[in-house]
């Protein structure tokens, strides 16, 4: 039998908590390569995330083909945007911001209107302006 001993052994068998805490610092020092990939993959997720996010094209304006149930899911600037769309193309006003806000009034209380009658996603949003449903 050999005469050197584990000190951890020693200290495991004579009852003694001498069991290393698991820390995230100490995991990451061990195991350097598959941190680093971990890492590496986190922050590609995370730019993958973002650019998706940004170059989302639900961030365009609606068009008049849009129905109410688009509506509801878009944005309030491509709500707003396609307001101004419309005082442009349907009638122009002399102040385009406040009556953007009164359109977009009018196109919500109708698509609510379109809903309650279950035609939201069957209605355009200018069908529904014009009460065609």
């Amino acid at each position: 039998m050999s005469m050197a001993t584990n000190k951890e052994t020693d200290d495991a068998a004579s009852g003694s908590s001498a069991y290393r805490s698991w820390t995230l610092t100490s995991l990451l020092l061990r195991h350097k390569r598959a941190s680093l990939g971990s890492i590496a993959f986190l922050l590609v997720l995370i730019a993958v995330t973002f650019v998706t996010t940004v170059s989302n094209p639900s961030r365009q304006a609606l068009s008049d083909s849009a129905t109410c149930s688009e509506w509801a899911a878009a944005t309030p600037a491509q709500k707003i945007a396609y307001s101004r769309l419309y005082i442009n193309e349907y009638g122009a006003y002399p102040n385009t911001t406040r009556n953007a806000d009164v359109i977009e009034t009018s196109i919500n209380k109708a698509c609510i209107h379109a809903s309650y009658l279950g035609e939201a996603e069957d209605v355009s949003v200018l069908a529904s302006l014009r009460h065609a449903f």
